[in-house]
């Protein structure tokens, strides 16, 4: 038997696939805005950086202390340049002037690892991608923003700060909560007389796949071969990680090969698909969703702006429901994805850039816009209850989708289970998005879960 069926050369994709899947831009960007970048009146346009790279900056005044922010998502540069301007408004005897660069994820993912590793060159502060972010942990290269966040620590879901940290410091701070949820086709479950709202268990969602099979033709979901959201949930639901306490590896589990084995059955049956193009992030995909193929993705509330991007065909007829989950009773929610906001070790402006990315990323100000303007669920549990928000007619997410996304964040609280992204999980997740999957759904399907994730896990490099 062999152990790898895939040619090592895949793991050059691994420079897309993770920053399309994860969280983050990535799998976590937000939406196509063609207006975003001049909120403020900021200049995000190319400035003449580095070939592939732009720069965006905040209104520049008199006496400002001059910070720099790398970010591998164009979206992100007005956030942050609105946010300077803000910030400038707010702390007038302490002004700053922001300069914000991007470029194509991996390469900027690239470029910062090895100027961390050189020990200059780096920027004040960086957007790192939840898939890369354990490289950067695990090598000291981040400050811990306890001392910012903790002022904040009653307002926010901290299971999206922690999941950035280590031993007891915390080194960064998302977008957004990343709530995973089901998003039905709903005029594909009124032909097949399902109602999304009764489906509670995966038992549950598999008897209503075949319903939905049985009366339209068309599959009730579809799995990922070059990425992980649908396996990493069900096993999140199990209480199961993709590294044990101590960071290693940790794929070869009794519940990740249960996982799998479920997968299968579902493909087998009909109920689940392969995915056009391998992943939830793939032009196959979009126009495949777009054009009503499938019933259903489970996928965090993020991947709203992916609807709004790629499938206007399908406004006014998408329902955001709770995830199914293994046994009636349990949490219906997990995080996924995710981009971690971090203060890189060699500023000479630390206290400042720590102050700055808690203004940005924990403020009503920072939490608002990137709801309002980005479509990703806050961190902030009081807008959860702020009616201005959940309530806002003219809001584009809500006026998409035939549910409310908020309703699902108060049912579910705070008490929710973030992947561990420590240790050996940037390993783990290149194999996994590279090879795992891949061979679990499509090219080994008849080895045994069991001894295919022995394999899988054994070829994981992983240099503690």
């Amino acid at each position: 038997m062999k152990k790898r069926l895939i040619s090592s050369v895949l793991c050059v994709m691994l420079a897309s696939s993770m920053l399309m899947g994860c969280g983050g831009g990535s799998s976590d960007s937000g939406t196509k805005d063609d207006t975003a970048a001049e909120d403020g009146g900021n200049d995000s346009g190319d400035s003449g950086s580095e070939e592939g790279m732009t720069q965006g900056k905040n209104k520049f005044v008199d006496g400002g202390t001059e910070l720099s922010l790398w970010t591998f998502q164009e979206l992100h540069v007005a956030f942050y340049t609105t946010m300077a301007d803000l910030w400038n408004e707010e702390h007038p005897d302490e002004p700053i002037n922001l300069t914000v660069t991007t470029g194509e994820s991996y390469s900027l993912h690239s470029k910062l690892l090895v100027a961390c590793q050189a020990g200059e060159g780096t920027p004040d502060i960086a957007d790192i991608e939840v898939g890369y972010y354990g490289s950067f942990l695990k090598d000291d290269y981040l400050l811990p923003i306890n001392d910012v966040v903790e002022p904040y620590e009653d307002e926010i879901v901290m299971s999206r700060v922690k999941m950035y940290g280590k031993d007891d410091n915390w080194y960064g701070v998302d977008f957004h909560l990343g709530a995973s949820v089901c998003y039905y086709n709903m005029d594909v479950m009124k032909e097949a007389e399902v109602d999304p709202a009764e489906i509670v268990t995966w038992d549950d969602y598999i008897e209503a796949g075949k319903k939905v099979l049985e009366k339209t033709g068309k599959p009730m979901c579809a799995a990922e071969t070059a990425d992980l959201f649908l396996p990493q949930l069900m096993l999140l639901e199990k209480g199961v990680q993709y590294v044990d306490e101590s960071g290693q590896p940790n794929i070869n589990t009794k519940e990740h090969a249960e996982v799998i084995e479920y997968i299968r059955d579902m493909i087998d049956s009909g109920v689940c698909e392969i995915a056009p193009g391998g992943g939830y992030h793939m032009e196959e995909w979009y126009g495949h969703l777009n054009g009503g193929e499938v019933a259903s993705v489970a996928l965090p509330l993020w991947y709203m702006g992916r609807f709004l991007d790629y499938c206007p065909d399908l406004e006014g007829k998408i329902g955001i429901y709770e995830i199914p989950v293994w046994n009636e009773g349990d949490t219906r929610e997990v995080l996924q994805g995710g981009t971690g906001t971090s203060v890189i070790k060699f500023t000479e402006q630390a206290d400042l850039a720590k102050e700055f990315l808690a203004f940005c990323k924990l403020s009503e100000e920072g939490c608002k816009y990137e709801w309002n303007e980005l479509g990703f669920d806050p961190i902030r549990v009081s807008l959860w209850e702020d009616p201005e928000i959940t309530e806002n007619k003219d809001n584009r997410f809500l006026k998409y989708f035939t549910t409310n996304p908020f309703d699902i964040l108060k049912k579910n609280g705070t008490d929710l289970t973030a992947p561990d992204i420590s240790g050996g999980y940037s390993a783990t997740y290149s194999t996994l998005v590279s090879t795992t999957y891949a061979n679990a759904f499509e090219l080994d399907t008849e080895t045994p879960a069991e001894e295919l994730l022995e394999m899988e896990e054994a070829s994981i490099i992983y240099d503690e």
